[in-house]
């Protein structure tokens, strides 16, 4: 059962109460990620992710630690482009002390000036690794070429010189401005009583700024020009895509279909031609996501460096026939039952029954039911797919990345990849926009 409360100083609570359930799954969620940081703050909100683990007034790094593995508890957060995530899962008895963790993590943390300079080697080597990680490079090359200098362009993890010059100062007044009431959910999923935990809720929770918050969010504005960087790897790697639809759009049920039938599965178009009948890729595939104000859309691909030519020739073909033919009765069929299958396997655990709670309700201000979601995937029609795909798969106004050690695609010459840093960005806002 779903339940909602707004707390007296704006915190919103939202549970679903599934008794069957050993566990429960609790978060706690603040409206800031990568997309509301200036350039000069590019990492603030991952950094804290971290450094909220590593002790507090009441708590050393280890005292955390150590009270969740003696319940056999799991602690952990994200961070996002829209959002960052504190989240437990435990044993429904230990829902108290889960809850006194976090919220302890939330309005006591220390932030001290040797826990910051440590913390920030190991971000530091964290970008190192991503650095290393090609395909991992390739998407956040893909967010830059689509959306340029704009916030939703730049990779999570941060700046290394804005990481380098960190302040707990620093750190602070952000917490003071971005971790308030207003703009922070509490979720829970699993074996939890609603009155209960928002009474907890209410008595933990209850030092956070009642001060009002007001989110800015500048909708961005995709680019044109293709992006080939040459990188000494064993593989090249490449996104092809454009901008899409936001969180909200009705139309997320069509392109979930479409996405499905292109390249979310095994049986898709995309993985049945380019690597089970020609052999040219070992991983292929569609992804997407959707944000307030925007979305994206893409097609990614590990090659040779030799066929990444092909490859993006014979991916062309295949969004040509989509969109010129349409799809099949039965492909509709199968994207349907696809999707609705996914669905109803993530709701038996509770961890993505709690996220799913909190972006129903960061988005859409309410819960949206698996009855919901399943009628609405049934009533995708083929006229909606096809309308839809006539938008989507013109890649006349697609975005290019591509990752490897290649010498040129599509007659564009490769560049040495770049580090992405704020002179960098800043270079990027004279590029042409459409």
């Amino acid at each position: 059962m779903y339940r909602k409360t707004v707390l007296d100083n704006g915190l919103t609570v939202v549970t679903e109460e599934i008794p069957e359930f050993r566990s429960c799954s609790l978060g706690i969620w603040v409206g800031v990620g990568s997309r509301d940081e200036a350039d000069h703050q590019a990492g603030l909100s991952h950094f804290l992710e971290h450094i909220l683990f590593k002790g507090t007034r009441h708590r050393s790094a280890y005292e955390i630690a150590r009270q969740m593995d003696c319940v056999g508890g799991q602690l952990n957060a994200f961070t996002d482009k829209e959002h960052t995530c504190f989240y437990a899962r435990v044993m429904h008895a230990h829902v108290p002390l889960a809850l006194e963790i976090l919220s302890d993590m939330m309005l006591h943390c220390l932030l001290d000036a040797e826990e910051v300079e440590r913390e920030k080697g190991v971000i530091l080597e964290e970008i190192r690794m991503f650095e290393d990680t090609p395909d991992d490079l390739t998407f956040n090359l893909f967010a830059d070429t689509l959306w340029g200098a704009h916030p939703l362009g730049r990779r999570v993890i941060g700046d290394g010189a804005v990481i380098s010059a960190l302040t707990p100062a620093t750190l602070r007044k952000f917490v003071s401005e971005r971790y308030r009431a207003a703009s922070m959910l509490v979720s829970a999923a699993g074996h939890v009583d609603h009155d209960d935990f928002v009474s907890r809720v209410e008595e933990r929770l209850a030092g956070l700024s009642r001060l009002p918050h007001q989110r800015v969010l500048e909708p961005p504005r995709p680019l044109v020009a293709p992006q080939v960087r040459y990188k000494d790897c064993e593989q090249a790697y490449l996104c092809y895509g454009r901008e899409a639809i936001p969180h909200t759009d009705e139309r997320r049920y069509a392109l979930l279909v479409l996405d499905s039938i292109l390249g979310g599965s095994m049986s898709s178009r995309l993985f049945q031609e380019i690597r089970e009948n020609r052999g040219l890729v070992y991983s292929v595939g569609t992804f997407q996501n959707s944000y307030f104000d925007a979305g994206m859309f893409g097609i990614y691909a590990g090659t040779s460096a030799s066929k990444v030519q092909e490859v993006l020739d014979v991916t062309r073909e295949i969004l040509d026939q989509m969109r010129s033919h349409g799809l099949t009765p039965e492909e509709l069929e199968r994207g349907r039952e696809h999707l609705k299958g996914s669905v109803a396997l993530g709701m038996e655990s509770t961890s993505n029954r709690m996220m799913r709670l909190a972006r129903s309700e960061l988005y859409h201000r309410r819960l949206i039911s698996l009855s919901e979601v399943i009628q609405k995937i049934d009533e995708v029609t083929p006229e909606a797919v096809e309308e839809l795909g006539s938008w989507l798969l013109d890649h006349g106004r697609y975005a290019l990345a591509v990752l490897g050690p290649v010498e040129h695609v599509d007659g564009v010459q490769a560049r040495p990849l770049e580090p992405d840093t704020a002179a960098a960005r800043e270079a990027a806002r004279a590029m042409p926009r459409r």
